[in-house]
């Protein structure tokens, strides 16, 4: 197997060398061959292991880091990376009981439930004015005032989320929304109460990208690692939207679980 191209099927175009490298060593991670964590052999013993190239096995161990499959470091050569993606019930979380059942920070408390440990790390709370994005989300004029609170959601001490929401800063200026320190009842029981009427239902817009530099160093992410946006808008039973919550997952480390109705 000293070529540089394969070929695996009569009448389909070669796949270069590396290609099908990269494509055996995903397959013997997939398999367990490599635990996450563990270091894989040295540049030299792939070459001689897989009959290839220095270059070809540098060319595959690219394209799996731009995979987010393996990663590397200073003193830690090429290692498995290690994933363990918190499942989050999106069309549940949010509901009424499970805030009632709850009793603290719908995000910690779900953490919980998971045997790990999740908390927030505020980074400001203040007024601001609204976006165009911010402005049609709440269906406000661009520029009116809104309360912007933004944070960084851990789990084991380790980013998984970031997430900004937006409130009219005239509704819940006077309110715990507005202070640089967790909720305690929940910050949607305290919007429900300012408001005078109770969240009815929400719409989820969802789309994926590659991250920014800054967010990929902030949410410590590997490269090749795309992050999901999930803005969440809150509406009332006259479909007022009250909150517009922007949030930025890494791709990695959530599972997002959707029930859908078969009726």
């Amino acid at each position: 197997m000293s070529s540089e191209r394969t070929s695996n099927d009569l009448g389909r175009e070669p796949e270069p060398r590396h290609v099908v490298l990269a494509t055996t060593l995903r397959d013997a991670i997939s398999r367990g061959e490599f635990s996450p964590g563990e270091r894989l052999p040295p540049e030299r013993e792939l070459a001689d292991r897989f009959n290839a190239s220095r270059t070809t096995v540098r060319l595959a161990l690219s394209a799996l880091k731009s995979q987010g499959l393996i990663g590397s470091g200073q003193g830690q050569g090429t290692y498995v990376r290690k994933a363990r993606p918190i499942r989050v019930m999106a069309m549940d979380q949010d509901r009424r009981a499970r805030r009632a059942e709850n009793h603290a920070a719908t995000f910690n408390s779900e953490i919980a439930r998971q045997g790990r440990i999740g908390r927030q790390n505020i980074l400001s709370v203040a007024p601001e004015p609204a976006s165009a994005e911010v402005a049609r989300w709440l269906r406000i004029a661009e520029g009116t005032p809104v309360l912007a609170r933004r944070r960084v959601m851990l789990v084991d001490d380790d980013p998984y989320q970031l997430g900004d929401s937006y409130y009219l800063n005239e509704l819940v200026k006077n309110t715990a929304i507005a202070e640089a320190a967790p909720v305690e009842e929940g910050v949607l029981t305290v919007l429900e109460r300012v408001h005078g009427k109770p969240i009815s239902y929400y719409i989820d817009e969802l789309s994926f990208r590659m991250p920014t530099p800054e967010e990929a160093t902030t949410l410590r992410l590997d490269p090749g690692v795309c992050v999901v946006r999930a803005v969440r808008i809150a509406y009332d039973s006259e479909d007022t939207p009250i909150e517009a919550f922007d949030q930025l997952l890494a791709g990695d480390k959530h599972i997002l679980v959707y029930e859908v109705s078969g009726e």
